[in-house]
């Protein structure tokens, strides 16, 4: 009968692996009277750590001690500031400090001294020019500018002036004034504008086409005491249209025009001006264009002229003249 009955199934066992990690929980906090006496019984201790020094590095760049040096300097300036006393003692005397004159004959102590300079070279140059006359050459050297001269030179400024201030060559500066005098050579004011009314470069120019008329500072003063500075009319300033178009004078003689011509380029001359250049070339002398020596006459030109002339010979005269 045993072997007649079947076997029975076999059941699977699961076995969960148990953690080995112990479960820690929340400790209670403890009291105010736990800490005292723990704090009773351990003792406070300051742990530094040790700076490791690093390695020089070209590449890393800190700025901590920079500010930190700062911030001591800027510490030790309020010190300092509030140690400074200052503190003056009377000379006990009514006279002012300095000179007596109060420098009013200082002398100007930047130039050469008077003893060096061409003045007083010169000066020992004539001295021994007049000690050396009539006698043999002694076959002494006394400098480059003391050789003996046979031919005294005229008395001009090219010669031997006694005056060292006509004299050719560097001129002692006077002691007791210094006038410092700038000479405007350039004042970027258009010339050919200025004179003639005309400029050939046009809006394209680089100086200031300004026709205006400067006065002298003695001028103005005499204007001012009259009470008449500044009360000119604004109809002696208004130039025309026409007026503008045209220049008034020659741009070669820069003097009024004396039978006008005009190029093919439209630019004015007087007839014997023009015939003048054309004869050193062909060319106009204000655009450089090639006039092929066609010159006819400025007949609109010389309509305002005479026109211009006209009204200057209606106008009556002035008190002044």
């Amino acid at each position: 009968m045993a072997d007649s009955e079947e076997p029975k199934a076999q059941s699977c066992t699961f076995l969960f692996k148990k953690s080995a990690k112990k479960f820690s929980g929340r400790k209670r906090k403890a009291s105010d009277s736990d800490k005292d006496a723990n704090s009773e019984e351990e003792q406070s201790v300051v742990v530094r750590r040790d700076k490791k020094e690093g390695r020089v590095n070209p590449m890393i760049q800190r700025t901590k001690k920079v500010e930190r040096d700062a911030v001591s300097s800027s510490d030790s300036e309020e010190d300092n500031e509030g140690k400074i006393t200052v503190a003056y003692k009377s000379t006990r005397s009514a006279k002012p400090e300095g000179p007596e004159d109060m420098g009013a004959t200082a002398t100007y102590e930047l130039d050469t001294e008077k003893d060096k300079d061409a003045q007083a070279i010169f000066e020992r140059s004539q001295k021994i020019q007049e000690e050396l006359t009539g006698k043999e050459d002694d076959k002494i050297y006394r400098g480059i500018n003391n050789y003996q001269k046979f031919i005294k030179p005229k008395d001009t400024s090219m010669g031997n002036a006694s005056s060292g201030m006509v004299r050719k060559g560097p001129i002692r500066a006077p002691e007791h004034l210094r006038a410092t005098v700038r000479w405007d050579y350039q004042p970027d004011i258009c010339k050919d504008y200025k004179e003639t009314g005309f400029c050939g470069f046009g809006d394209s120019c680089k100086f200031l086409h300004d026709r205006s008329d400067y006065k002298h500072g003695w001028q103005i003063e005499r204007e001012l005491e009259e009470g008449r500075y500044g009360a000119n009319d604004e109809e002696n300033y208004e130039v025309s249209s026409d007026e503008e178009d045209l220049p008034f004078k020659c741009f070669i003689c820069r003097e009024s025009y004396k039978n006008p011509i005009v190029t093919k380029c439209k630019h004015y001359f007087c007839e014997t001006c023009a015939l003048q250049h054309y004869r050193k070339s062909k060319r106009c002398y204000v655009c450089n264009t090639q006039t092929n020596g066609v010159f006819n006459p400025a007949k609109e030109l010389m309509a305002k002229l005479e026109k211009h002339y006209a009204a200057l010979a209606d106008q009556p005269p002035s008190d002044e003249d």
